[in-house]
């Protein structure tokens, strides 16, 4: 099966010219031109990658990427006209994989999407694992060494996404986006069920895995 690939850009010029170069390579491509309509395309069609525009109207790709990390693993390659070192940090730092400056070769697009989709496969993980702690996705379990740990959905949704990425660093406004997307609800939410689920998580065991970054945020790490 080829694999799938969601370009999400405004200009048509570019999802034209990106459909029937990844299309030469025989990957399988759909576009949107906006990221609302990138959202619902990634949420119905799951590709295997995404090329994502950062200047976009309404909503930027780096607004859009904790949208996109909170419904898919599938790697993400930013393009933009922007090729300032700080703006791929940026990039990289709000859950995407790659960062491509405008304008590109063809050739160079293709070799970052084959190299990540050579990687391993994220996104067909049905378990999440670190330093003992695991979360079966398919039967919603979640243990420590071999014990059985009872989350409320809002705690396991926050340990979800902290596990999907050990080590990254998360801001609480990055956790308030993948956790409780809309609802109306600040940030002491988040700190208040990193205390529950660090009650849970951590308590009984000689190490701890959730870990305050201060002035930064929260990590999972060992």
């Amino acid at each position: 099966m080829n694999a799938r690939i969601a370009v999400i850009d405004d200009e048509p010029h570019i999802r034209e010219l990106l459909s029937l170069a990844l299309g030469h390579h025989s990957y399988t491509v759909r576009c949107a031109a906006d990221g609302a309509a990138g959202l619902q395309l990634v949420r119905e069609w799951a590709p295997d990658l995404i090329v994502l525009d950062v200047m976009m109207p309404k909503a930027s790709g780096i607004e859009l990427l904790p949208m996109l990390r909170r419904i898919t693993d599938a790697p993400v390659v930013m393009l933009s006209a922007r090729g300032e070192v700080e703006d791929k940090v940026e990039g990289l730092a709000h859950g995407a994989d790659d960062y491509l400056s405008k304008p590109f070769e063809i050739s160079e697009l293709i070799a970052h999407v084959e190299a990540k989709l050579r990687r391993p496969h994220l996104e067909s993980r049905s378990v999440l694992e670190y330093e003992g702690l695991s979360v079966d996705l398919g039967e919603h379990v979640v243990e420590r060494d071999g014990r059985r740990l009872d989350l409320s959905p809002l705690e396991y949704a926050l340990l979800v996404t902290l596990l999907q990425r050990p080590r990254r660093v998360f801001t609480r406004e990055e956790l308030l986006d993948a956790v409780w997307s809309e609802a109306d609800v600040g940030t002491g939410a988040v700190e208040r069920y990193i205390s529950y689920l660090r009650g849970k998580v951590d308590e009984g065991f000689d190490r701890p895995l959730i870990q305050t970054v201060r002035g930064a945020g929260y990590t999972l790490r060992a």
